[in-house]
């Protein structure tokens, strides 16, 4: 696929998006903005999960 046709895909792809999205009716290049509970939760979820994990292990050890 030659460079040309390369770049007229991508093209035709951002186009489609953003047709696509005012066909929905989102703003075009909205930010994505995520709330700050929302990161806490996910970092505690992931520790939790770690700890649980690396609790379940070592019963599992010594059992």
């Amino acid at each position: 696929m030659s460079n040309a046709a390369i770049e007229a895909r991508r093209l035709t792809l951002i186009r489609f998006e953003q047709a696509a999205g005012t066909a929905f009716g989102c703003e075009d290049d909205a930010p994505s903005v995520v709330p700050q509970a929302w990161v806490l939760v996910n970092g505690l979820t992931i520790t939790l999960a770690t700890v649980a994990t690396a609790l379940a292990a070592t019963i599992g050890y010594l059992a």
